[in-house]
């Protein structure tokens, strides 16, 4: 899956996903601002006016080599696969979280580091699957369900082996398989929540403020972007009129029915 959050479609419209519900929910000056997972550092390039300092830390080492040519005045590092930073405590204002916890081999940890940096009052932003009715038209989780269809897809179809030894075969020297953490204690897999599970998962000190679910379809829309791509031997990837319009409109909607979770949350204590 991309973590690019809008796509122009045949007719340039955008798709709002992600990193645009982020930035539209992340109001004002963000002080010290850390993108936990920033792989290309979309979200922190969108808010970086409103920034004192831009941090970002991912565990792939290549995206964050990549991001730090683009971005010379960005603070990046590399953390581990346990998911820890070298960042003191009460470091950060504002922390963003962009469709990373479903990937992490340990939720609870994640948000425990997370609310570690934040100062008192500070605040963060977490998008991520939301747990619905159509959960299973995730495309990322077909490589564990149908893997031998998926093995077919990718070297087969798509005619590129090379990147689905590297990818998928096994898990690489982060712990991956494709982008989801994998350990010895559960099942790989690209999870989806309820707003309560993650709340449920957070640390006392951080409390959600606020959060919604939109784009009904977009794991729909998705799947069809790949059985496009797949059906044209990999010359299309993108959708076409009335797909397009469909899946502009309904990714601005807010629904029970929705595919994306959102969600702000702030650190409560002393200051």
């Amino acid at each position: 899956m991309s973590n690019n959050d809008s796509s122009k479609n045949s007719h340039g419209s955008r798709v709002r996903r992600w990193h645009g519900l982020a930035n539209e929910w992340l109001t004002g000056a963000l002080g010290r601002f850390l993108e936990y997972g920033c792989g290309p550092c979309d979200l922190t390039a969108r808010v970086a006016d409103r920034c004192d300092r831009c941090h970002g830390v991912d565990v792939d080492g290549e995206r964050i080599a990549d991001a730090q040519t683009r971005h010379p005045n960005f603070k990046l590092a590399v953390i581990g696969f346990d998911g820890k930073t070298a960042y003191e405590d009460s470091y950060f204002d504002t922390a963003a979280i962009i469709e990373v916890i479903e990937h992490v081999s340990d939720e609870r940890a994640t948000l425990a580091e997370l609310a570690r940096v934040l100062k008192p009052g500070g605040r963060l932003i977490l998008t991520t699957p939301h747990r619905g009715l159509f959960t299973f038209f995730d495309t990322g989780n077909f490589k564990f369900v149908f893997p031998r269809l998926h093995k077919f897809v990718h070297v087969w179809l798509r005619r590129n082996r090379e990147y689905y030894d590297k990818r998928f075969a096994q898990p690489d020297e982060r712990g991956l398989v494709g982008d989801i953490s994998v350990s010895d204690d559960r099942e790989p897999w690209h999870r989806h929540y309820k707003p309560q599970e993650i709340i449920d998962l957070c640390p006392p000190e951080l409390v959600c403020e606020r959060f919604g679910v939109f784009f009904p379809g977009m794991r729909g829309m998705m799947l069809l972007r790949v059985l496009i791509n797949v059906c044209t031997f990999g010359r299309v990837g993108h959708l076409f009129w009335p797909f397009s319009f469909v899946e502009r409109r309904l990714s601005r909607l807010e629904s029970h029915f929705g595919d994306q979770l959102i969600m702000l949350l702030r650190k409560v204590g002393p200051s």
